[in-house]
């Protein structure tokens, strides 16, 4: 985030901070709520996972206007930097760590002591005894939980009660019903009702919940793996040369036009230009190819990659966050930061679930106690009630998954900008492919030529080839070098746009040019010219003076990986379809080549925008593939727009997924991820939602006029304390699957 003085943010209207103290999804509605009521504040998206508050306004707003107001829910607001992510879990790690010490020292003998006594009728103490020693152990974990009823009875107090509101409340109601029965059986007072003692309940479940969230801390620190493990992948410090003197800085102390000194093996610390040397460098960390790509001087370099041969001498161009490592770790939080729609119910849901858990453990309560059930059968059910409920499970279930998942695709290379091209891209079931640099390699090949057996003008062709500067002539001096065809040397060499490229030859005039009057050409020329123009080549013709003596076909190849990818998608349950400015001979040509029976030719990048409409008026979920600028206007409209890294600038901005490298075969990989992130996201909304649902009316009571069974606020905690780490341990089984197998 940049800023444009201790107070203000700059006039860029987005906003990121760190958010300190957050335990569940009321939480998350609490620090959003807060910032939405701060004028200019347009949109806003807190992340519990990642710990983090993502905010859009129409215009700068002070610092402390957003500090202040999330200070005031109890909340700590920093902005963006301030600490790393790994250093916060790090802190809450040991932080949950130190408290589940302190507490079990006295709340596991406590468990031991209460269990014994519950389970068989061995009394280990005389009653005065027994009581005193639970008032000791439980007044122990009391106090040492006090963050629980400090944060809580906090948030009660504003109106916005969160998880350690139901913790503070259930426990404390617990503690305190205990307290008045210790003094009413020692000191004889025989108020009614006030006979039983919860002790157990209330030491053991602030331990039970303790342990939770230290295990919960422990898993959330393995969702950002990824993204941490990105993050390690950046250089730390570079050697630059600074007034002569060689010097190893910072990276954070590294400026734009310094001159850096790149040893073998070594990571490049920056983007830049190579400005002395030539080596092999490894972009695998960039783009997934496993092949070195040849560098020389002039050459761009990337940072987090690796130097793999000789010295380089290259001057920074881009630094940090703002290469181009730093900009696949910003989309990669970016997009985790970003809430799906289906996060956005669930945190709707989030926001009234204290308070309904609330009103219905004081209802529950209030209703056995008039029924006459007691005091402390009804103080058995408010305390069960709200300790069995958590919206923990419900905050963590959508973000965890997102954060896995995004960091899977991009350790693959591929970057999900958006949290919501997850759920479109394992929703849709048509793809939509340009052909050119999509389905094909961009790169015009001579495919065939004629007459076969003599070959003679191939020679001829290349001779005038190597003088021209059209699109045409790399591919046909690439396909004489690999045949061991020698350019036969031409004088007086004329080139004309449109009209071809002459040159002389032992007193003879040749012409490589396009063919303009069929009609001039001999029957079997003309028989094989229709040949070639059915398929979609492009056909240069070699005349001797007026004679035609040869014909040379050329063709965009297609992808290795063209055909299997179509076929996947098959069998996925995908339709494809392309979309492409390409003449109809051509464009049926690739799409008879890999099996794709809808596609339309010749159209324009409007005709490509309403396609994609068309499509999705008729009740089609759309995904889009382009790199070109006439797919941008598609790729915005698609439900999903997809992208290669080489494309240009326009579709990579109109994207929401960018593949790092040129493969196609990354349309499944990233389907793949997509599919198996939002079936975790289901399956963590499930259990959290039975558990709640289930789990409160157990607690209310509601079975027990059936069974007689009533549930012990102990195991209500236990229970309670298991849901979050559950779903968080099956979100983590999202890394056991290998998503880049071949297919």
């Amino acid at each position: 985030m940049t800023q444009s003085s201790p107070e203000t943010l700059e006039p860029t209207n987005q906003y990121q901070f760190e958010v300190e103290g957050m335990t569940c999804a009321a939480c998350v509605a609490n620090v959003e709520s807060a910032i939405r009521q701060i004028p200019g504040v347009q949109e806003v998206s807190v992340n519990l996972a990642m710990e983090s508050a993502n905010i859009i306004s129409s215009g700068p707003i002070p610092i402390k206007r957003f500090t202040s107001a999330v200070g005031k829910m109890g909340y700590k607001l920093e902005p963006q930097g301030s600490s790393s992510l790994v250093d916060r879990q790090q802190r809450s790690i040991a932080t949950w760590k130190k408290l589940l010490l302190t507490q079990a020292i006295f709340g596991i003998p406590l468990l031991v002591y209460a269990m014994i006594e519950m389970l068989t009728d061995v009394q280990l103490l005389a009653q005065t005894e027994s009581i005193l020693v639970q008032l000791l152990m439980a007044s122990i974990l009391v106090v040492s939980g006090f963050g629980y009823y400090q944060r809580g009875i906090k948030h009660l107090i504003m109106r916005v009660p969160n998880m350690d509101t139901l913790v503070a409340l259930g426990t404390g109601s617990a503690y305190i019903y205990s307290l008045i029965s210790t003094l009413n059986l020692l000191l004889g007072w025989e108020i009614e009702g006030f006979q039983t003692l919860y002790f157990e309940a209330a030491g053991t479940i602030l331990l039970f919940i303790t342990f939770g969230k230290w295990l919960e801390a422990m898993a959330r620190g393995k969702t950002t793996e990824a993204l941490t493990g990105l993050m390690d992948q950046m250089p730390r410090e570079a050697e630059v040369k600074r007034d002569g003197v060689w010097l190893i800085l910072p990276l954070d102390q590294v400026q734009v036009g310094d001159i850096i000194r790149v040893n073998p093996h070594t990571k490049i610390p920056v983007d830049g230009e190579i400005i002395e040397g030539a080596s092999s460098v490894d972009e695998a960390s960039i783009s997934g190819e496993s092949l070195p790509v040849e560098k020389l001087a002039g050459d761009r370099v990337i940072g987090a990659s690796i130097n793999l041969q000789n010295g380089l001498l290259i001057r920074a161009k881009k630094i940090g966050r703002d290469s181009m490592f730093g900009q696949i770790i910003n989309l990669v939080e970016e997009a985790q930061a970003r809430k799906p729609e289906i996060q956005k119910l669930v945190d709707k849901i989030a926001a009234v679930f204290v308070p309904v858990v609330l009103t219905l453990a004081i209802l529950s309560g209030l209703t056995w106690f008039l029924l006459g059930y007691g005091l402390t059968f009804a103080i058995n059910v408010m305390i069960s009630v709200m300790i069995i409920a958590c919206p923990c499970a419900l905050g963590l279930a959508t973000p965890t998954a997102l954060v896995v998942g995004s960091g899977i695709a991009a350790r693959g290379g591929i970057l999900i900008k958006s949290a919501d091209a997850f759920q479109q891209l394992s929703k849709i079931n048509i793809m939509v492919f340009d052909k050119t640099g999509t389905l094909t390699e961009s790169r015009p090949q001579l495919i065939s030529c004629y007459p076969e057996a003599e070959t003679h003008y191939l020679s001829l062709a290349m001779g005038l080839e190597k003088h021209s500067q059209h699109p045409l002539a790399k591919a046909l001096l690439d396909y004489g070098k690999d045949h061991g065809i020698t350019p036969s040397e031409f004088t007086s060499i004329r080139e004309e746009a449109g009209r071809g490229i002459t040159g002389d030859l032992h007193g003879e005039a040749y012409t490589l040019s396009k063919i303009k009057n069929f009609g001039t050409i001999p029957p079997l020329f003309s028989q094989k010219l229709d040949q070639f123009l059915a398929k979609g080549f492009l056909v240069s013709g070699m005349f001797q003076a007026e004679k035609i003596i040869g014909l040379l076909a050329f063709s965009d190849t297609l992808k290795q990986e063209s055909l299997g990818v179509i076929q996947e998608l098959t069998r996925l349950g995908v339709d494809a379809f392309m979309l492409t400015g390409d003449r109809q001979e051509a464009a049926q040509q690739v799409a008879e080549s890999i099996g794709v029976s809808n596609y339309r030719a010749e159209v324009l990048p409007t005709d490509k925008h309403d396609q994609i409409l068309l499509l999705q008026s008729q009740g089609n979920l759309v995904g889009m593939l382009g790199d070109g600028v006439n797919d941008a206007p598609a790729l915005v409209a698609a439900d999903v727009g997809l992208s290669f890294r080489g494309g240009t600038d326009i579709a990579i901005n109109a994207a929401d997924i960018i593949f790092l490298n040129n493969s196609l075969k990354n349309v499944i990989f990233s389907h793949r991820v997509a599919r198996a992130t939002m079936t975790k996201i289901h399956q963590n909304l499930f259990w959290a939602f039975i558990y709640n649902l289930a789990g409160i009316p157990l607690a209310m009571g509601l079975l027990y006029p059936f069974t007689g069974t009533l549930l012990n606020p102990m195991f209500a905690g236990m229970a309670m304390a298991f849901s979050s780490v559950s779903v968080v341990s099956n979100t983590l089984l999202l890394r056991s699957r290998n998503y880049f197998k071949d297919f």
